[in-house]
């Protein structure tokens, strides 16, 4: 019979603590790779992004590859002159771009969205020149 009390005791009392009424203690969200580049991100809001960041450069060079394969034009990417971001389900990029067109240089307002599984697409493309 003890036993059976003592076994009772054990399984009664998680369920004791959790109906306590001391609140939760809240722990922040570990940092994951993949959230790095969007410290302080909110979503839904533009916020800037570096131009230098690897990611915003790999964005940028996907853009000018798509827009020259599909528009079957020589471009050649220079610079990201100016970035933003917004976080959404993945995330959208806003780059102004540098490329040169058959030796001259041009300037394009780009959006690339990428997706959550990583994969990129071109959803605009605007001469600013």
């Amino acid at each position: 019979m003890v036993r059976i009390l003592r076994m009772l005791a054990c399984l009664a009392a998680p369920l004791l603590t959790a109906c306590s009424p001391e609140p939760p203690v809240l722990l922040p969200a570990p940092e994951s790779a993949s959230s790095a580049g969007m410290a302080g991100a909110m979503a839904g809001a533009w916020s800037s992004a570096d131009p230098f960041d690897p990611d915003v450069q790999e964005a940028a060079r996907f853009a000018v590859q798509t827009f020259a394969v599909q528009g079957q034009r020589r471009l050649l990417f220079k610079e990201v002159i100016q970035a933003r971001q917004q976080v959404v389900a993945g995330l959208n990029l806003e780059l102004h771009v540098q490329v040169s067109e058959d030796g001259a240089k041009r300037i394009a307002r780009v959006a690339v969205w990428r997706k959550p599984d990583g994969h990129y697409s071109l959803t605009e493309w605007v001469w600013l020149d």
